[in-house]
């Protein structure tokens, strides 16, 4: 029994270094959900079957070190925090976008007590570094491939490579923690070529890296260089060729870092769009969307200084304090993109410090103990250097980005080998005798019992709901997108406002088609509103929920009931331009023309630079007749994007303006000189405004450019010079 307790173990935690490769396609966020199950799972296997594995032998037992002792303090500041947060069901299980709840904590702090009551050698640690490493190559390769066309397919980009991963700065700071393991393994090893190895295998990731295009990763990997090279500078006495190895390479990293600086601005740099990302660093310039949303989050903070807000839950105070000025970014930010933002948003200033206490006792004993106690360190100059490199770099990352289930993953892996090699013995668990009888008659049973339940209640409710999702988005009948639906919401897990937002989504698109039956119209339209409402009844307090209410109502016509949940979102968003819009648009579907031109107005003076809400605006003063209040509004500069906007052309149109809407369709053609419907309206309004010679002239141009279009552009023209109506017989 404990032979094969022990091959559990460690075939699971050797299975979790393949996770970044895993990309589940029939789950909802497939390259988030699969990883994050797949943890889940294999953590709660081996951690059912290492308790049974100490009780069997000693050597397996926890041991204490302040690395654990702080994470178990954070873990029980946070689960304070989610207890009394704004939405508690949120923090504890998050949801399948993020999967980064308090669950997920629980899991990465089983991980760490696993890995480091086991992998107890360096020579297991070694097996377990160079398994990742080799995995992370093929990540590399697989996102260079992206990058340079070899690899094809829906994960293809030449842009910002994200490889198995999904999203470029997951990508950038997996690459990251390999290239620190890499220069870990060159540390330790004596052998000449799996040095060289070594070096190759962290310069292909820094490549991959470079190529993700995430700039404060590739800061925290300079950072973090620098940081280890210094270190090892100051301290490696020990080391006289590789310190001066150090100070040489201080030198050449500066000398890199100033010579790029020198050439920024070239050809061969700008015209490399991972180059030319970093090269175009400009913090005034590149933080300001987030500097925006730092102070929002810190008004939050103010809120609830001590234990936050509970985690998942900086939508809350998003919306809350939402500044107009950022009209432009994403709608619904859930992250402050900043560490210490994040925690003092989701755990206050106690969860800010009990998180930064892990990080600080880790720097402990890489950093103090071995100045404190110099016989007999753990690690050596070289090792501590590198470990407290990556540490640094890490830090800088998580400055401009936010955790996910990769650097977790790999978080958790350092904590784990510095604890297993710093933790001292604990008398009295060392000292528990249990018999091996009671422990396979009466501990076996009740853990087997107890971690598939762990496995089937945690895991199966989400695993198959987010299934359902993708079922239900590609079923062939209404009929059949209800009942996976329903199937779906009927499992209670922890994301039922994703999947109510995606039925939602269907029942909006299935509202517009004319070809499904009222019946069936129907059907997914009322369930989608119930499910709607029971969420802002579950969720209160949350402006998404509400905007969604009320986009919904307007799609399917209700329009008193869209006016009723906009306003409710207003009232938790006071400031936000697409809430107002949508009020607006509510107001213009009731018939309200002037109250419309108030949320119009309100929204684009909240911040003149938003061309969306100025070409609303100034649609309906172009369709109230104002064309004078229209032109302040519409000058030169904005016009090609005012005479794009449908909602603007219907609104001149409707005003019966000829004058600005031929305006309009010339400034369209243009600019897609290729669109024959832009020739054909454009030739109409000629005709409408009885300029015959004109309208035919623009038809003879367009048959000229586009030869698909010639037939119809001479029936119109014969129309014309006969003087029938110009679409007869065309």
């Amino acid at each position: 029994m404990k032979d094969i307790l022990q091959g559990v173990v460690f075939v699971g935690l050797f299975l979790i270094p393949f996770l970044p490769v895993y990309v589940e396609d029939s789950f909802f966020f497939p390259f988030i959900t699969g990883k994050n199950f797949g943890f889940r799972i294999i953590v709660e296997i081996i951690f059912a079957s290492w308790v049974l594995l100490a009780l069997y032998d000693e050597k397996y037992r926890p041991k204490f070190s302040w690395i654990l002792a702080s994470f178990a303090a954070f873990l029980g500041v946070m689960a304070l925090a989610n207890a009394f947060g704004q939405y508690p069901l949120q923090s504890f299980w998050s949801n399948f976008e993020r999967m980064d709840g308090y669950v997920t904590l629980v899991h990465l702090f089983l991980f760490v007590i696993v890995a480091g009551s086991v992998l107890t050698t360096m020579k297991l640690w070694t097996y377990f570094f160079h398994t990742t490493l080799i995995v992370a190559l093929l990540v590399a390769f697989h996102g260079l491939g992206q990058y340079f066309g070899v690899i094809a397919g829906p994960d293809s980009s030449r842009i910002r490579i994200d490889s198995r991963l999904g999203n470029a700065a997951y990508m950038a700071v997996y690459m990251l923690f390999h290239i620190f393991i890499a220069f870990w393994l060159l540390v330790r090893s004596k052998v000449r070529l799996h040095q060289v190895l070594y070096i190759l295998a962290a310069a292909v990731m820094a490549i991959a890296l470079l190529y993700t295009g995430t700039r404060g990763t590739f800061i925290g990997l300079v950072g973090g260089t620098a940081v280890a090279i210094g270190y090892i500078a100051i301290f490696g006495r020990a080391y006289p060729q590789l310190r001066k190895g150090a100070v040489i390479a201080c030198a050449t990293l500066a000398i890199l870092a100033g010579g790029f600086w020198m050439v920024k601005d070239e050809d061969f740099v700008q015209n490399n769009l991972a180059l030319a990302r970093i090269a175009n660093i400009d913090l005034g310039r590149d933080l300001i969307v987030r500097g925006t949303i730092w102070g929002m989050a810190w008004e939050g903070v103010k809120e609830r200084p001590l234990l936050g807000w509970g985690q998942s839950n900086f939508n809350f105070v998003f919306n809350e304090q939402y500044d107009p000025s950022l009209y432009a970014a994403e709608a619904w930010f859930d992250r402050t993109h900043n560490i210490v933002l994040d925690w003092l948003i989701a755990g206050g200033v106690l969860g800010l410090l009990t998180y930064f206490s892990i990080l600080l006792a880790a720097l402990y004993y890489l950093f103090v103990q071995p100045l404190l106690r110099k016989e007999d360190p753990q690690f050596n100059v070289l090792e501590r250097g590198v470990l407290i490199g990556l540490l640094a770099g890490y830090l800088i990352h998580n400055l401009v980005v936010f955790d996910n289930i990769i650097s977790y993953i790999f978080y958790g892996s350092i904590l784990a080998l510095i604890h297993a090699h710093v933790s001292t013995k604990i008398a009295r668990v060392e000292n528990f005798k249990i018999s091996p009888q009671i422990v396979s008659q009466f501990a076996v049973p009740v853990m087997l019992i107890a971690a598939g339940a762990a496995v089937y209640f945690l895991n199966a409710p989400g695993m198959g709901a987010s299934s359902d999702i993708i079922d239900a988005m590609s079923a062939d009948t209404v009929k059949g997108r209800l009942e996976e639906f329903h199937s779906a919401l009927s499992r209670n897990s922890f994301a039922q406002q994703e999947i109510v937002e995606q039925l939602a989504q269907q029942a909006m698109n299935i509202a517009r088609n004319q070809n499904i039956s009222e019946e069936e119209r129907k059907a997914i339209i009322q369930r989608a509103e119930l499910e709607l409402l029971r969420l802002a009844e579950t969720k209160p307090g949350d402006a998404r929920i509400h905007a969604f209410l009320g986009s919904f109502y307007r799609a399917i016509g209700a329009y008193p009931q869209a006016r009723e949940q906009a306003a409710i979102a207003r009232t938790f968003s006071p400031k936000k331009q697409t809430i107002i819009i949508e009020q607006g648009l509510i107001e213009l579907q009731l018939g309200d023309t002037a109250k419309a031109t108030e949320f119009f107005k309100e929204a684009f003076e909240l911040d003149e630079r938003n061309t969306n809400a100025r070409i609303f605006y100034a649609s309906l003063l172009a369709n109230a007749g104002d064309v004078e209040g229209m032109r302040e509004l519409i000058s030169e500069e904005y016009f090609p994007r005012f005479a794009q906007n449908d909602f603007a052309l219907t609104m001149v149109d409707q005003s019966g303006n000829k004058e600005l809407l031929l305006e309009m369709f010339k400034e369209r053609v243009s600019a897609n000189p290729d669109v024959a419907q832009n020739h054909a309206s454009l030739a109409y309004i000629y005709y409408q405004m009885d300029q015959i010679k004109e309208a035919i002239a623009v038809l003879e141009g367009a048959a000229e450019k586009i030869p698909a279009f010639e037939p119809t552009a001479q029936c119109i023209i014969g129309n014309l010079e006969k003087g029938t109506a110009p679409d007869e017989g065309c």
